[in-house]
């Protein structure tokens, strides 16, 4: 895809992908892909406020532009819901995007799409899109019928490669890089455990949790835990009651979030979004899955990664461990 306003011009590619943490995550490999095809262009990125820090890791990206959809519906006829939505409105447009993209398919992202005024619109096709009304924004002949069985990183993927007429080929890669320096500087080497998840089905028990840290601080790492809320923080604080070398991180944003996990040696953690920004950032990492189906969510990453369990296939303490021995030899 040439820009269609000058060669000497460096296309404008806008990319819709605006939550959840890990499918932010999901979707970044986009940008590398695009700047090894297009080195020349400018990639912006939409993310709801709550991410968006995630796309500010890659290099690959510009601009981020900050929608607030979630807050914004709690109060639809606000002044300033009126007032933000229409600032986001304005800067699409005056940006003059060659292409927009949008890897999420939601109503709301459709309706982003349509905002930018681009002359070209790309997504999923009606019967592939999360929800149908989004695709009635995307541009004839810019539907692509991609389902979910692909997995959520191939998939994103095959988009953007589709839209923009290259072949996504080779494993996912993502170049990321911190941007803020560890909040919390660690005097030894650690592990950072991601024991929490948004789903209680997710969940891997504490018991198993507190037994994997033992172990660790045996091989002489300490264990970061992270939590988001209340419930979280209690769970975490019962977890490193039980086991030595735990410290609970205070809550942090998603940026120092990201500082902790890259001077991490190793990372484990349930099916959440830290995990898998972990493994983005090409820290050894484990996926411990109990409930989640591998294909479609599985972890990708620039370094060693694992995915253990499935459905009906919870991972043992020993099965973690193992995995831990062969990333820290």
């Amino acid at each position: 895809l040439v820009s269609e306003k000058s060669e000497r011009v460096p296309m404008k590619i806008l990319i819709i992908k605006s939550s959840s943490m890990g499918d932010v995550v999901h979707a970044l490999p986009v940008a590398f892909d695009i700047a090894q095809h297009f080195p020349d262009a400018v990639i912006d990125w939409v993310a709801e406020e709550s991410f968006r820090d995630i796309p500010r890791l890659s290099p690959f990206v510009g601009d981020i532009i900050q929608t607030a959809f979630r807050r914004w519906q709690k109060h639809p006829t606000a002044a300033e819901t009126w007032r933000e939505a229409g600032a986001v409105k304005r800067r699409l447009r005056d940006a003059r995007y060659d292409i927009v993209i949008d890897l999420q398919g939601l109503a709301r992202t459709g309706l982003v799409t349509h905002w930018a005024h681009a002359p070209k619109a790309a997504g999923f096709s009606f019967g592939c899109v999360r929800e149908w009304p989004a695709a009635l924004f995307y541009s004839s002949g810019m539907r692509f019928p991609l389902e979910e069985t692909m997995g959520a990183v191939h998939r994103y993927r095959a988009l953007a490669a589709a839209a923009l007429g290259y072949k996504a080929e080779g494993r996912p890669r993502f170049g990321l890089k911190t941007f803020r320096p560890n909040p919390m500087p660690l005097p030894g080497a650690y592990a950072a455990l991601a024991v929490n998840t948004s789903q209680a089905r997710k969940l891997w028990p504490e018991g198993n949790w507190v037994e994997v840290a033992r172990q660790l601080s045996e091989r002489g790492l300490s264990s970061v835990l992270f939590w988001g809320n209340d419930e979280e923080k209690q769970r975490v604080k019962r977890i490193a009651a039980q086991a030595p070398g735990c410290i609970v991180a205070p809550r942090l944003p998603l940026a120092d979030i990201a500082s902790v996990l890259m001077d991490a040696s190793i990372v484990v953690g349930v099916d959440t979004g830290i995990s898998h920004l972990g493994a983005a950032l090409a820290r050894p990492t484990i996926g411990i899955f109990v409930q989640t189906s591998l294909e479609k969510v599985p972890i990708f990453g620039d370094a060693e990664y694992v995915n253990l369990g499935g459905p009906g296939q919870m991972p043992t303490v020993d099965d973690v461990m193992q995995q831990c021995g062969g990333f820290l030899k």
